[in-house]
């Protein structure tokens, strides 16, 4: 009969390691997005600004 290998903690590398790195390079990305395109400003304003500040004026 074979024993379960149980994989111990490592402490420089942590449980949540891959879901930060993803957030914190997509956050990236957006940034660079931001900076460098040059209708940025229009295109946050028509798909996220523009629906939260009519949700929020509509309550």
């Amino acid at each position: 009969m074979k024993k379960k290998i149980t994989q111990k903690s490592e402490p420089n590398y942590p449980e949540n390691f891959w879901p930060q790195l993803i957030t914190l390079l997509s956050a990236g990305a957006f940034i660079f997005w931001v900076m460098t395109s040059p209708n940025a400003d229009t295109v946050l304003h028509t798909y996220l600004i523009g629906p939260i500040q009519s949700k929020l004026g509509s309550s």
